[in-house]
Formats: C-alpha cells, sequence, structure tokens
C-alpha cells in the first residue's frame, strides 16, 4: 500500500518531515499586494474569445466551484495597476486556462493538473501569469477548464482566486535548493552522500528557522557546487506529450494545444539554451488556423531552434493497426506540413518520435527509412508486464532487414520529473550504460503542458553553474534530441533486435471499439480506390483529387491516434470518431462515383475490381447473379451466372464439390471439412463462438486483457434456429445463436468452386466485460503462425516454452493469419475488419467483440456486422490466402457504361500492386509494390498508364537508385526488371508524359 502511495505521492508520503518543511519555506515566496476582481461566463462547449457581451459574466468569490469535467469557461480579472514594478499577476484555478489581454493576444497559459509523483509548485494552487505589464490597469481573459483527476472524471472546477504579488528571490532560490537536493538525498544509494546532504539540508532548515536566508541558501551551497563524478550524461528535452484524445474530446485537445505552446514559448524566451520538442504537426496546423499569432511566434522559435520538430508522422498513431499505406502517409504528410509551413530541412527530420504507442509493427523500420527516418525513440516497452526488455539502445531490423537506431530513455518516462529520482531510476536501469549517454525527456504530459518552473529549477541546480552537474547524479546537458541521436550514431551499438516491438500489455486495443476499427479500414480501402481511378485518368485530374484529398486524409490519419483507434478513449471521443470516417468515407464515395463517370464509355454492365488481385466470384446485380472475372485495377463485362447442381445445402451440411461441411447442431460448429481429395481439415471444430470472461483490469480496462481468461476455455453459444438454402452460386446455412445477453445471426457460405467458407455475422451485443471469439481447432498447426501485418507477414510462435511466447498471448494481425504444417500445407482465418487474434496450442481464435467498462462504459454494445472467412491451402499456395484476404475486404463495384483497361499489374504472384496514386510532387503516379511470401524475387510490372519514365524513388519520391541511396541524377526504371528482397517495398513514380518532372 506505501508503495502504491508512494508511487502516487512522490515526496509527501516517501519524506514527509521534508515536505513540510518545503511547505514552510514556500510560505515565505510571495506577498500578495492586491486582489484581483473576477467574473465568469461559462459554457457547455467553447467560447471563441469576444464572442460575448459584458453582462453576459457574473462575478465570481474566491473557492467558488464553477463547472463541471469539460465544461469551459472565461474568467474575466481585473484591477489596477500595481506600484511595485516587481508585482507580478497570480491565478488560482483547479484545472487549465489559456490567458488573453484585453485585444485577445495570448499571453501565457496556466495548469494545475496534477501527475503522479508530482513535486510541490512554489506557487502552491496559484500559477504566475507571464507576459503581464503590471504597471497598467489589469484586465485579463482565461479561457479556462477541468478535465478530470488523473484517469478520472471527478472534481469540478474551482475558482481559487486571483491577485498581484511580489516574489522573495531569496525564498524561491532557497525553496528549489532544498528541494533538489531533498529529492537526492531521499534517493541515492550512497549512504554517505545521504549523511552529508541530510546535515545540510538540517543546518539550512535552522538558519531558515531563524530567519536568515541567505545563510540557509550557502549551507547548501557546497553540495550543488561539488561536480558530478558518474560518467554517464543526460541530454534533456522538455516535452509536453499530448494525446489527440483520449480522457477528453478532440476539441479540448485543441484547446491544449494553445495551452502547451503558449507556455513552451515563454519558457524558451526565458531559459536560455531550453529545448522543447513537439511531435505532431495537426496540432501545429490547428494553431495555424485558430491563433495565427502564436503560429507566427511558433516558427519563429522552431527557426531559432529553440522548439524541435520530432519526427515525421503527422500525430503519433498507433502502428499495429493502420496499414501500411496509411503509415507512410502519416510520413509524407507530416512531413509536408513542417517543410512547408515552418521550413524543416530534411537534415531535421530523420527521428521517429513514438513515445506511447501500444507495440511498434515489424513493418515499420523500412517505412521509416523509407520516409527519410533513420532513428526511433520510444519509452513504451518499458511496459512491459512479464519480460523487461533487455535494450535500451540498439538497432532494430524489421521483417525486411532495414535497420533504424533505437534509444529509449532508462528512466521509462515520457513525463520525467527532471529530478534526481528520476535520474537515478534511469541510471539504475540502463544496461547500455557503458555508452556514456541517454536521453531525459522532462515535463507534464499525456494532457500536455510541458516543463513547468519546476522542472526548469530542478534541472538549472542538476546541470550545475559550469556545467560540471552535482555530486551523486549524473550530468545533464539541455540539447536537442536530434542532436543526441546523431551523437549516439556516432558510437558503436552492440544489441540488434530483429522483427516487432512486442508490447507485452494493451493486448485489449487489438478489438475494444470495433466500429471505430472497421470504419478504419473501410476508409482505407475507400481513399486507395479514389486514388487509383486518379491516377488512371491523367494529370489534371490527378492533381484536382490530390489536392481534393488532403484534408480528407488529414483527418483519417488524426482518427488513427493511439488512444482513438485502438479505442483506448472515452465514450465522446468514439462517438465522434465513427461520425468523422462515416462522412470521411461519404466524401470519398462521392468522389469515387463522379470519378467512375469520367471513365471511358463502354456498352453493357461490367465489374469494377479496383483490388490488386485478380477475382473471379458471383456478384448480384439487380437480383440476380452475374459472375465476374476481373483482372486487378481494371474493369469486365458481367456474364450470367452458371448453375450450380453440385452445390448442397440439407440438414447434414453444405457441399459444393471441392469442400464439404458438416455442423454440430447444439454449437453450429464445423465438426467435419472435407476437400476433394478426402482431407479433413477441421481437427478438434472449427468456427465455436466462444464468450470468453474478460474480468476489468485495473486501470486499464479498455486496454488490458487478462492471459489467464484468453487462456481459459469460454462457454459456447448454443443454437436456437438453424435453417439452409441454395441461393444461385452460394449454399448457405444459417445459423441464430444465442447466450446471455447476445444474439447472432450468421450465414456460414460455401461459393461455388471455392475453398473460401465466409461467416457474414450480425451481432446484437449487450454484454459487459465478455469477448466474443470465433475458435477453430484445425487439422494442419504448427509451431508458427504467420500474421500478415503492414505490407508483409511476421512469423509468431504458437507454442509457450518460455516467458515471451506466453507473453505473447493474443496478437495483432490484419486480413490474415495462417498456420501451416511440416509439410507446407496450410489452414487459414481471414477477416474483414478485426485485429486481435490467439494462435496457441492448437488453436485459432478471432477475437470479434469485447464489452470493456473504463474509459467508455459503453463500449462496443449494440449492433455490429462484419464478416470472417476460413480456408485450407497447399503448400506453397499462401499467395492465394494473401490474395483472398484483399477480396473479403474489398468487394467489386458494379458500373455501367464505363470501362477501366488493366491499370497496373505484377507479373509474381508473390507481388502486390498495394498503391497506385497521383504523386504528391509532380502530376505524375506513384505505383508502390511489395513482396508479400518473405522471399527474393523479380517482377515485372505492367502498367497502361502513359508515362514518359518510370523512376524508382523513396517513399517520399525521391529519386533512388537500385540499392536505394538517394540518386537525383538515377537512370530510370526498367519496369520489366524489378528485384525485390524478401519483404520488400518499392515504390516508383511514372513520370507524366506531357511533361518531364525535375528530380528530387
Amino acid at each position: 500500500m506505501r508503495a502504491a502511495a508512494s508511487w502516487l505521492l512522490g515526496l509527501p508520503v516517501e519524506q514527509p518531515a521534508a515536505y513540510r518543511r518545503l511547505l514552510a519555506i514556500r510560505e515565505r515566496i510571495w506577498t500578495r499586494i492586491a486582489p484581483l476582481e473576477a467574473s465568469i461566463l461559462t459554457s457547455a462547449e467553447p467560447t471563441p474569445f469576444g464572442a460575448w457581451r459584458p453582462h453576459d459574466f457574473r462575478p465570481i468569490r474566491p473557492g467558488t466551484a464553477w463547472g463541471d469535467v469539460f465544461e469551459c469557461g472565461w474568467l474575466h480579472l481585473t484591477g489596477p495597476a500595481a506600484t511595485d514594478p516587481r508585482a507580478e499577476v497570480l491565478l488560482g484555478i483547479r484545472g487549465e486556462s489559456l490567458v488573453h489581454d484585453a485585444d485577445g493576444t495570448v499571453l501565457d497559459a496556466t495548469t494545475t493538473v496534477y501527475l503522479q509523483g508530482d513535486l510541490p509548485h512554489p506557487g502552491g494552487r496559484f500559477r504566475t501569469i507571464r507576459g503581464v505589464d503590471t504597471s497598467r490597469p489589469i484586465d485579463l481573459y482565461a479561457d479556462a477548464t477541468y478535465n478530470g483527476l488523473l484517469l478520472y472524471p471527478v472534481g469540478r472546477a474551482r475558482f481559487h482566486g486571483a491577485h498581484l504579488a511580489v516574489r522573495d528571490e531569496e525564498a524561491y532560490g532557497l525553496y528549489f535548493d532544498a528541494l533538489t537536493l531533498t529529492m537526492l538525498a531521499g534517493h541515492t544509494d550512497d549512504a554517505a552522500l545521504r549523511r552529508s546532504l541530510r546535515a545540510a539540508l538540517d543546518e539550512a532548515w535552522r538558519t531558515f528557522r531563524a530567519g536568515d536566508l541567505a545563510a540557509a541558501r550557502a549551507a547548501l551551497a557546497p553540495a550543488l557546487a561539488e561536480p558530478a563524478t558518474d560518467p554517464l550524461e543526460y541530454t534533456a528535452i522538455g516535452h509536453g506529450h499530448l494525446d489527440m484524445a483520449w480522457l477528453w474530446p478532440l476539441r479540448e485537445t485543441h484547446r491544449k494545444s494553445a495551452r502547451t505552446y503558449a507556455r513552451q514559448l515563454r519558457s524558451v524566451e526565458q531559459h536560455a539554451g531550453y529545448v522543447y520538442g513537439t511531435s505532431q504537426p495537426q496540432q501545429l496546423q490547428w494553431m495555424r488556423d485558430q491563433h495565427p499569432a502564436l503560429f507566427d511566434r511558433l516558427r519563429r522559435a522552431v527557426a531559432a531552434g529553440g522548439i524541435e520538430a520530432q519526427g515525421s508522422f503527422w500525430i503519433e498513431p498507433d502502428t499495429n493497426l493502420p496499414s501500411g499505406e496509411s503509415l507512410i502517409r502519416q510520413a509524407i504528410v507530416g512531413r509536408r506540413f513542417w517543410q512547408r509551413e515552418l521550413g524543416v530541412s530534411d537534415e531535421r527530420l530523420r527521428l521517429c518520435w513514438l513515445p506511447d504507442t501500444f507495440g511498434y509493427s515489424g513493418a515499420l523500420p523500412q517505412i521509416l527509412r523509407g520516409t527519410g527516418m533513420e532513428w526511433f525513440q520510444t519509452i513504451k516497452l518499458a511496459w512491459n508486464e512479464v519480460n523487461d526488455f533487455p535494450h535500451r539502445t540498439f538497432r532494430w531490423a524489421g521483417i525486411d532487414g532495414s535497420e533504424v537506431l533505437v534509444h529509449m530513455p532508462p528512466e521509462g518516462d515520457y513525463n520525467a520529473r527532471a529530478a534526481a529520482d528520476g535520474l537515478l531510476k534511469g541510471l539504475r536501469q540502463h544496461p547500455e550504460r557503458s555508452m556514456g549517454t541517454a536521453l531525459l525527456v522532462y515535463g507534464g504530459g499525456d494532457g500536455g503542458g510541458g516543463p513547468s518552473e519546476v522542472h526548469h529549477e530542478v534541472l538549472d541546480r542538476e546541470i550545475g553553474a559550469d556545467g560540471a552537474g552535482i555530486a551523486g547524479l549524473p550530468r545533464v546537458r539541455r540539447g536537442s534530441a536530434s542532436d543526441f541521436f546523431a551523437r549516439l550514431a556516432e558510437l558503436e551499438v552492440p544489441h540488434r533486435h530483429e522483427g516487432e516491438l512486442y508490447l507485452e500489455k494493451h493486448q485489449g486495443t487489438y478489438t475494444t471499439q470495433a466500429a471505430t476499427k472497421r470504419w478504419n479500414r473501410t476508409l482505407e480501402r475507400l481513399l486507395h480506390d479514389v486514388e487509383a481511378l486518379a491516377a488512371a485518368l491523367g494529370p489534371e485530374v490527378r492533381e484536382r483529387v490530390r489536392d481534393e484529398l488532403e484534408p480528407v486524409w488529414q483527418e483519417a490519419l488524426l482518427q488513427q491516434f493511439h488512444d482513438i483507434l485502438p479505442g483506448s478513449s472515452i465514450a465522446r471521443v468514439h462517438r465522434e470518431s465513427v461520425a468523422a470516417f462515416e462522412r470521411l468515407a461519404g466524401v470519398v464515395e462521392a468522389r469515387i462515383a463522379a470519378l467512375t463517370e469520367e471513365l471511358p464509355a463502354a456498352e453493357g454492365v461490367a465489374a469494377l475490381n479496383l483490388a490488386p488481385v485478380a477475382r473471379d466470384e458471383p456478384i448480384r446485380v439487380d437480383g440476380a447473379w452475374m459472375r465476374a472475372v476481373v483482372p486487378p485495377y481494371a474493369t469486365a463485362a458481367l456474364v450470367p451466372e452458371a448453375e450450380h447442381p453440385e452445390l448442397v445445402a440439407d440438414a447434414s451440411g453444405l457441399a459444393n464439390g471441392v469442400l464439404a461441411l458438416r455442423f454440430d447442431d447444439a454449437t453450429g460448429a464445423i465438426v467435419s471439412m472435407v476437400d476433394a481429395d478426402g482431407v479433413e481439415h477441421a481437427g478438434a471444430g472449427l468456427n465455436r463462438l466462444v464468450l470468453h470472461r474478460d474480468p476489468f483490469q485495473i486501470p486499464f480496462d479498455a486496454w488490458d486483457i487478462s492471459a489467464k481468461a484468453a487462456a481459459a476455455p469460454g462457454r459456447p453459444l448454443r443454437v436456437v434456429e438453424r435453417s439452409w438454402h441454395v441461393d444461385g452460386p452460394r449454399a448457405v446455412r444459417r445459423h441464430v445463436l444465442e447466450g446471455p445477453r447476445v444474439r447472432i445471426e450468421q450465414d456460414v457460405v460455401l461459393e461455388a468452386g471455392a475453398t473460401l467458407v465466409r461467416f457474414e455475422t450480425r451481432v446484437d451485443w449487450r454484454q459487459r466485460h465478455r469477448m466474443l471469439r470465433a475458435e477453430h481447432r484445425p487439422s494442419r498447426y504448427g509451431d508458427e503462425a504467420l500474421c500478415e501485418i503492414q505490407m508483409g507477414h511476421i512469423r509468431r510462435a504458437t507454442t509457450e516454452r518460455d516467458s515471451v511466447e506466453r507473453a505473447q498471448f493474443e496478437v495483432v494481425a490484419h486480413r490474415w493469419l495462417a498456420v501451416e504444417d511440416e509439410d507446407g500445407a496450410g489452414f487459414a482465418m481471414l477477416n474483414d475488419g478485426k485485429y486481435g487474434h490467439r494462435a496457441k496450442h492448437g488453436l485459432l481464435s478471432l477475437n470479434l467483440l469485447r464489452s470493456p467498462t473504463f474509459p467508455d462504459r459503453t463500449a462496443d454494445r449494440g449492433a455490429h456486422a462484419f464478416t470472417y472467412a476460413i480456408r485450407p491451402y497447399a503448400p506453397g499456395a499462401l499467395h492465394e490466402v494473401i490474395a483472398d484476404g484483399y477480396r473479403l475486404q474489398a468487394p467489386p463495384r458494379v458500373m455501367r457504361g464505363r470501362a477501366l483497361a488493366p491499370l497496373v499489374r505484377a507479373s509474381t504472384p508473390g507481388v502486390v500492386v498495394e498503391t497506385v496514386a497521383p504523386a504528391y510532387d509532380s502530376d505524375g503516379v506513384v505505383v508502390r509494390i511489395y513482396e508479400s511470401l518473405g522471399r527474393a524475387t523479380t517482377t515485372a510490372i505492367e502498367t497502361s498508364i502513359p508515362h514518359r519514365a518510370a523512376w524508382r524513388t523513396d517513399m517520399l519520391e525521391r529519386r533512388v537508385d537500385a540499392a536505394g541511396a538517394l540518386a537525383p541524377t538515377a537512370e530510370p526504371a526498367d519496369l520489366s526488371d524489378v528485384a525485390l528482397r524478401p519483404f520488400e517495398i518499392a515504390t516508383f513514380v511514372l513520370e507524366s508524359a506531357a511533361e518531364p518532372s525535375a528530380p528530387r
């Protein structure tokens, strides 16, 4: 209990006597000289500055609670000019505020938001408003709000008062001298140093009580002047991690961004050498549009080096769930903003900054290198629940072999206090401390804010007057993260990690908030389709559509933030996210409809296939079944569907001449799946729908799944109705299943000639703390599962031979997951919008729905519709599974009177043409391909797109040579002979035939 209290409250619990001394010193810092009058205007949602009348405000007294969580209030503060030139304005509120002068100019921001373990602030409940000319009458407006306490929406906004006060500089200095050394004395392992520090602090306390503040400071001066001897040096970068949405809605993040930037700009101006890092250009775009004067100050600070661009991503996205193309666009869109709006060079955009994302895809290193990033920073693996990740500095190789240099700040925190406890903790748990360097990321975060005066003052003392540090701590210097990584890259890095960076926590985020995840995948597909159509229609259309889609991409990428797409935010965030996805999908669908009308005219009815794989399948048109046999990125005329006498649907099961299925009438599970060669694939049963306990996880309920609960057998649902029929080319068996607070209608569909069994599923889900899973125990199985990730797949153990394998009890996969026996024959499960999977001990389990209660007590309750599928496959036929994954999530469209000649295809089955889109930096076309099977190959890219030349480029469309190095003068690419290493992503720009473009 004490350990938890220490973690939460810090100093008051760890050193209560020292804490009381600090409070006594704090009482001497401020002398009030005049109160300010205050009035308030409240509203449920934000009110723009000036959108009021004077009589809209009502007086408010100190101590008044004025609003609930998320309520907004404008505080108007007035008072006479100060007679003392040292006077400052202090504002006391519970919550946060952005302070303007009477003309609406942003001056500063205040926050009393509490983070666990916060050090006591010298202002107590009050904060200084910087930038106020107190020699003139005071007339200020503070845009205030209160967003809850820690993780919970509890408490109310409260006004503590506002006044003019004068600061005693000696008392202020003594406060931070004592705080700095108190923290060191409480956390050093050096007993002699601890005794020496305690003696100095006792002497300072004695002289302080005697009224001699100068003598008190003198008693502490020797300890602050003794230089550091530890060889390690931290580079300290200020940061205010700001979730785009989480326990507050997106609208509040607009306001949090302004508050954070206003505070940090003031701090950059006040503290020489201070660098503040910011990592999400979306927030800067909000400042450009909503606070142009503040943005102009930001632009100047970026140019001067006081504010650092940390990475290229538009926001800090999840990297498990978005598609590969989405992650590439995160980098393109973010980098373009940095460069167009703020003039940041490529050299300053080499770092990827993702401190808080819930695990990192094995495809990420290649995407980072392809988008100009070679360094990677996170702390999240410090959150592992089972195994300590063995490194803090290492080289990370992705599934294709691409490498990035990784550093994880050893303290394991992106909200570091910059005090001795954190510095020493980082020193103790830094396996590569012999390298002599580490990064310190300090400042208030999660809800933004960044470093306060507490951080700055403590850090000043730890750095020391001459930069030599203080005895008992590593040395610290201020600097940028990019400069730190540049120095780190010059050192020998002894460790290398291959594959993904799996987070042994938060596995529930693969499943929670199913609607958000499904809409994200839908919108990714629609954006893919509209760009392919634009690419087919010529330079003018490409440029027009590219510009039209820019805001759509920006908002789509915003929804992939690591607390939105993973499903770990409050209910309002997810309601608004689904609404945004629906709106964006409507915009893109309208653009697709318009573009199809610009395709060449043709007779009859056709199927439009914008998937990168060919298809041969039935499609219903005006109530009649037709057959679509269509190449990738093309149309083909529909022909009437043939009769299929081989299809069987009866009480015994389903059959199509390729597969024969038999069912358990009680549970609806498939108890037999026999192919035309007589091979049984069902093993111990397929498609058993099971309800699992999913107990509340403290405190991260929406994030986490109990490993014990996931491994438990669960409760199969029972069939209450069953029927069967043949519908043209489909044999269908319908099951209605019920369980406590859940009802499922599921059509098991076997199409003519297909090896794929589809489960078209509709669920009414009213459960609480339960998971719904589709479980399969196929005949064919192996020690590894092949899991599709972005533009490739990764192998994960299906065994639990050690703690690492046991920790991966739930894993993420995109469209498919497969297992193979020793002969290479396999079994796959596929889906059109799910991500959470379990593959252990003969089981393949797809996590369909969860029902956590925090932070959204209604998560996933309601109606859902989705499709998943299973299929066996022969040795060497994994490419068929990959193709089925694309077909399942991207059905063909029916068109009348229009045609599209085959646009692009690769000659090799294992090579996928993932993207065909308008180029960003020309009127040409980007063609992005990847090798999907994990083996080196060569392929030919065939295209009907008119082009003058094809250039191999990186993902930013900069020309490269055959080895992938930047080469503005490289020769054109030979599309007839493209060599690819395993899982390589290759990008080509087809230069418009109209006019040659300048190389990049």
